[in-house]
């Protein structure tokens, strides 16, 4: 079963200083509560040096 979650945050890109509110869907291929996925999602923006705040799920299936 695929898990999915849609969600907003702030994030800014360390690369060019810029800040920015994004709206993107996380897939995840096993069970996860929210609270776990809003964790899985910022640890991922992250990895790809977009550190966030306020990353909130508006959605999921």
């Amino acid at each position: 079963m695929r898990f999915t979650f849609s969600f907003t945050a702030s994030v800014t890109d360390l690369k060019t200083g810029e800040r920015e509110q994004i709206s993107e869907t996380a897939h995840f291929d096993h069970p996860i509560t929210r609270a776990d996925a809003e964790s899985a999602i910022s640890r991922e923006l992250r990895r790809q040096n977009k550190p966030s705040t306020g990353v909130r799920i508006t959605g999921s299936n």
